[in-house]
């Protein structure tokens, strides 16, 4: 069913008389077959409903047309489309009425633009949308106005390369920056030709616009100068490539994955726990062996694809394969000085350690089959999520509440393998000071085992290492913690 057909705002109802191919008719001459095989795949299973904003002057898209398409002989038009995709067929009276039904049934928005070939612009989807619903991802809100109501979203944002202002790196860029700036108020908005026109200051010898494509050191630039502090890893360069890939996507850090000819952004991953055990140091196995598939955007394609190491392609999977991926991008915050493969090292020394180490320090766990967890976050978020998960100990949750921390920490948890693969759970944690070095001995902050609590309490009171111990009653396992990214289970 078609509502108000010639109107600014068509609603197509899903049903026998229309279906996708009357949204592709309302849609033209700008909405064409390429654009709707960009979005129809992941929307066909839960969308009923689609409403059709026409006139709509979209920023992104205004950006790119005064600065570039607007120098062309023929000139496209200024002004765009945008999709708005509904769960449930809904009315413009629910709409402007903002009944629950409505708004709760709200999957999102695609800008369409009059570019082409792609003409698929700015656009955010509900992550419930992921055609393979075990993993876990980092995502945005944002709110959309529609017919004077809001509309919230939650999800990964997502652009087409236009082919001339915008290429794949830049549309690579503009997901991850515009990510940083949906979720942080500290993160300015970028537009796409300013994403382009960063190249301006490492430009060697050739043109900016029309755009030929960045390479990993220009995006690794352009990052540098929206105040990150990019670091760029090479497969040639890293024995633990993809251990250091993983790791930095379980710490809710995007990143910019290159393969020969192309640049895609990952920001989550897919795990399967009963994969065979590999030891990587005497009964320690790394979270990072059980994963199985990242969750990427490719520009090419359709959002929320799943990158996996190999085997038999599913529906929603990339076409490429993790050993296609030659160097990923870190856009690490400015205050974060270690990165994850000297946090690695260090940590791994602390374990080791014949004073404060494992087999020292925790009968418990000493010559158990163990699982290390390493991922950055901050000390904010860690102590929101004390009391939901227990820590093991009120003790441990009163001395963190107290401990003075840094922004930025590297944590590390231990777990037992069983325990772990089961039911996701942990008996311990090591706590380090990301803005310290892996050279510096007494760089942790706090080391927890089921028997005791270890804690620096010189360093948290900015003076030489200082050692208190906390003797634990209990020592009971308690979840592992999950705010760098979010989950859905299946």
């Amino acid at each position: 069913m078609i509502t108000d057909a010639l109107g600014i705002f068509p609603i197509v109802v899903f049903d026998k008389l229309d279906s996708w191919d009357s949204l592709l008719k309302l849609g033209q001459p700008d909405f064409d077959k390429r654009g709707l095989a960009r979005l129809k795949p992941l929307l066909k299973a839960d969308c009923r409903c689609v409403i059709i904003e026409k006139q709509y002057i979209d920023k992104d898209y205004r950006d790119t047309f005064s600065q570039f398409h607007s120098k062309r002989f023929s000139t496209p038009s200024s002004r765009c489309l945008r999709l708005h995709f509904f769960s449930h067929a809904v009315t413009e009276s629910e709409i402007v009425a903002a009944k629950p039904e409505a708004v709760g049934s709200y999957l999102g928005y695609a800008v369409i633009r009059p570019t082409k070939p792609n003409c698929v612009g700015r656009t955010l989807l509900s992550h419930h949308l992921r055609t393979e619903k075990v993993a876990h991802l980092s995502h945005c809100s944002e709110e959309v106005t529609l017919l004077g109501s809001r509309l919230r979203v939650d999800g990964f944002p997502f652009i087409s390369q236009d082919a001339d202002a915008t290429v794949c790196a830049e549309s690579a860029l503009w997901m991850l920056l515009r990510y940083y700036s949906n979720k942080y108020p500290w993160y300015s908005e970028i537009l796409p030709f300013q994403i382009t026109s960063l190249a301006a200051h490492h430009a060697t010898g050739k043109r900016i616009y029309p755009s030929s494509g960045l390479y990993s050191w220009q995006c690794a630039e352009a990052l540098r100068l929206q105040h990150f502090s990019p670091v760029v890893y090479s497969r040639k360069q890293y024995e633990q490539f993809d251990h250091l890939l993983y790791t930095y996507i379980e710490s809710g850090v995007p990143l910019l994955l290159t393969t020969k000819r192309h640049v895609i952004v990952a920001y989550g991953h897919s795990s399967r726990y009963d994969k065979p055990r590999r030891v990587s140091w005497p009964n320690f196995t790394y979270s990072s062996h059980f994963n199985e598939a990242y969750v990427i955007s490719d520009d090419n394609y359709s959002p929320y694809q799943m990158l996996r190491s190999g085997g038999k392609k599913r529906a929603g999977d990339s076409k490429f394969k993790w050993s296609e991926i030659e160097e990923f991008i870190v856009p690490l915050p400015e205050r974060v000085f270690l990165p994850a493969e000297q946090a690695r090292i260090a940590i791994e020394f602390i374990l080791k350690n014949k004073y404060v180490g494992i087999s020292a320090q925790s009968p418990l766990l000493a010559g158990k089959n163990l699982v290390l967890r390493l991922f950055l976050t901050t000390s904010k978020s860690l102590k929101r999520g004390l009391s939901s998960r227990g820590m093991g100990s009120v003790i441990v949750q009163q001395v963190y509440r107290r401990l003075p921390m840094p922004h930025f920490i590297w944590v590390c948890e231990i777990a037992e393998y069983s325990e772990y693969a089961k039911d996701r759970k942990v008996r311990g944690e090591v706590l380090w000071d990301a803005t310290r070095n892996a050279l510096e001995p007494d760089g942790w902050i706090a080391l927890h085992y089921p028997e005791k609590l270890l804690v620096d309490v010189g360093a948290a009171f900015n003076q030489r290492q200082k050692l208190e111990s906390f003797p634990l009653d209990s020592n009971s396992s308690y979840s592992l913690f999950v705010s760098n990214l979010h989950s859905l289970p299946s």
